[in-house]
């Protein structure tokens, strides 16, 4: 198959150009799209260190380590929360005890008792880990415990994953029934549970039901996370956690 092209025709100079240019711009744009495709990781790996840094700084919650006040820059204050990216490897949600594994382990910093969070919020906490593997106990676990929040009227509540519950949802008790809860409200953390810091997203209350003679009510709520579709998550070191859990232990109150 030949062209026949003539250099005295303007129109037909014209049309072959125009039909060139198209098939080299298409060219060049499979082309890049290939490209996208290859630095797609290497991309992807420089925004979770991004994101890492991101969360460094918004958790950043101070301790005051003198006796009086003082500025940021001051050596007294040292941050409380550091995050390091990883991968799940292997996870399970449609089983009665589902669990979660992580590509980072102990040589990274990613040990027992570790927060982990995904890019919405709370995923869950790690219970075992070696040298280069952590696992996790997810929300979508029967032994996850945790001590939550109402975002709007600050009360407490416990959450718990019921058998009632999907991978999607999870229960919250023991939040007084006078206490206006209402449908889309946010649940967070509380802070206090060593994992976590305060205020980290857990879910958004999808419906409420007043427990008669006890005075609470139960609250089920959609987790923020998608635990059918989540990869990159962040393992939460908390420098404050052994002297706070420590301090706990010893406390011994007379009966």
């Amino acid at each position: 198959m030949g062209f026949i092209f003539s250099k005295s025709n303007p129109y037909q100079h014209s049309k072959f150009a125009n039909s060139s240019n198209q098939l080299i711009g298409g060219i060049y744009e499979v082309n890049n799209s290939v490209k996208s495709y290859l630095y797609l990781e290497e991309e992807n790996e420089l925004l979770r260190e991004q994101n890492q840094k991101l969360l460094d700084k918004i958790n950043n919650q101070s301790l005051t380590v003198g006796n009086y006040f003082s500025i940021l820059e001051d050596t007294l204050y040292m941050q409380q929360y550091y995050h390091q990216a990883a991968s799940i490897i292997k996870l399970s949600k449609d089983k009665s005890n589902n669990f979660l594994t992580l590509n980072k382990g102990e040589s990274n910093g990613v040990k027992r008792n570790t927060g982990i969070i995904g890019t919405k919020g709370v995923i869950g906490y790690v219970v075992a880990s070696s040298s280069h593997y952590a696992t996790v106990l997810p929300i979508i676990h029967p032994k996850f415990k945790l001590s939550v929040r109402h975002k709007k009227t600050k009360s407490i509540g416990l959450l718990s994953w019921e058998k009632n519950n999907t991978w999607q949802t999870a229960t919250i008790n023991d939040i007084a029934n006078f206490m206006t809860v209402t449908i889309g409200d946010t649940i967070e953390t509380t802070g206090g549970d060593t994992f976590f810091p305060e205020g980290t997203v857990i879910g958004i209350v999808k419906e409420t039901e007043e427990l008669p003679g006890k005075g609470t009510q139960l609250i089920t709520i959609n987790l923020i996370e998608n635990f059918g579709n989540i990869h990159s998550v962040f393992a939460i070191e908390n420098v404050s956690q052994i002297e706070q859990q420590q301090l706990e232990d010893s406390v011994v109150i007379d009966e």
